[in-house]
């Protein structure tokens, strides 16, 4: 049995890209082969579980840290090292930069890997300094897309320590646009309040800036003579600010703020595209899902995005920052446009061959059995 620890900055039962992926992690590994402890580094009092709690093979936990470079980041490191020693780690995988320094930290000799979820944005100049010195400490950083390999390489670390790895998504639980007929689209679009446009439009994301959704509403300004309905799904930061610029633009029947919803996968089938202007992104699980589903997408291009869009052939890639780029865009993809029907079916075959789950557990498998047979050698 192969024994992992996976770290996180974050909050597992978030709704982000992350928590997501880790989730289908847990999931899709073998309950026979695998005995996973998960640990939840987030300085917050919001987990979705008691401290300690066993579900089959996995075993949950809670190390709050305020500061890792201050005294709970200590704590943490000694509380971690005693974790690897009695559950007997063989790897360690953490997510997120406060993680990863106190993954590359532990003093035990048990194997390490780095999951890289972004470009680095957020980092500042001191956290910078400390992530390219932690990189040496890994035995891969994990890259869910080349741009983020290609970030890493920037930080000094050869191509040899990195190690390709594709966010996943399962095809099978996203029904396509082709499934539903006008009328049974329409009935979703109504259950969730809007009525039908020429163009229905889903961004998926959670408001912050770096997701770049004023620029997806000020693009809408600029379609006047199509009818736009947009419904963004999520929560965050600038929802109050970008309801405002929504009703200087005189755009209160065009767009819609859903929130958070469970069931997003459920109404994805209802709409006609999918677009995402985001400023900076590592791989999005929300391109993802959209691609799944057989929608056609417009993307900012920044991250892993292009991977998702190649060569334009499920959609289209756009400048980031830019509203003009985006709303030149949006008109190419009506449904009753002549492409559209290929364009659709070329968004789900792009899902199904480079980012299904299948592959990307087997490519997990793989990895963890590969580094367990170097060990014992």
């Amino acid at each position: 049995m192969i024994k992992v620890l996976i770290l996180t900055d974050s909050f597992i039962g978030g709704a982000g890209g992350s928590e997501k992926h880790i989730k289908d992690l847990l999931q899709g590994l073998s309950k026979v082969e695998y005995q996973i402890d998960i640990v939840q580094l987030s300085n917050t009092l919001q987990i979705p579980f008691p401290e300690g709690t066993k579900l089959e093979n996995i075993t949950y936990h809670h190390i709050p840290v305020k500061r890792v470079y201050g005294i709970t980041g200590l704590l943490a490191l000694k509380q971690l090292t005693h974790l690897v020693k009695s559950r007997q780690i063989d790897i360690t995988l953490s997510f997120h930069e406060m993680s990863d320094i106190l993954n590359a930290l532990i003093p035990n000799r048990c194997i390490k890997l780095s999951s890289r979820r972004d470009m680095g944005f957020k980092r500042n100049s001191l956290l910078e300094k400390a992530i390219r010195f932690v990189n040496k400490k890994f035995t891969f950083i994990l890259c869910p897309s080349i741009a983020v390999q290609d970030k890493v390489l920037s930080e000094g670390i050869s191509l040899d320590k990195t190690y390709l790895l594709y966010n996943g998504i399962d095809c099978n639980k996203f029904p396509t646009i082709h499934s539903h007929n006008p009328e049974q689209k329409r009935a979703l679009l109504l259950e969730i309040g809007i009525t039908p446009g020429d163009i229905n439009i889903i961004c998926i994301g959670n408001l912050n800036e770096w997701k770049g959704h004023k620029y997806l509403i000020e693009a809408l300004s600029k379609v006047r003579d199509i009818n736009c309905q947009l419904v963004l799904f999520g929560d965050g930061a600038t929802r109050s600010a970008l309801e405002q610029q929504v009703a200087e633009l005189n755009l209160e029947n065009n767009v819609n703020f859903y929130g958070y919803s469970t069931e997003v996968k459920r109404y994805i089938p209802a709409f006609d595209l999918m677009v995402l202007p985001s400023l900076t992104e590592g791989l999005s699980n929300a391109l993802l899902e959209g691609a799944a589903s057989g929608l056609p997408l417009i993307a900012t291009s920044v991250g892993g995005n292009p991977e998702v869009i190649p060569d334009n052939r499920n959609g289209q890639l756009v400048e980031p920052s830019n509203a003009s780029s985006i709303a030149d865009a949006i008109p190419q993809f009506s449904p009753s446009s002549v492409n559209y029907q290929q364009v659709s079916l070329a968004s789900r075959k792009i899902a199904e061959d480079k980012f299904s789950l299948d592959a990307m557990l087997e490519n997990y498998h793989l990895l963890f059995n590969k580094l367990i047979e170097s060990k014992i050698a």
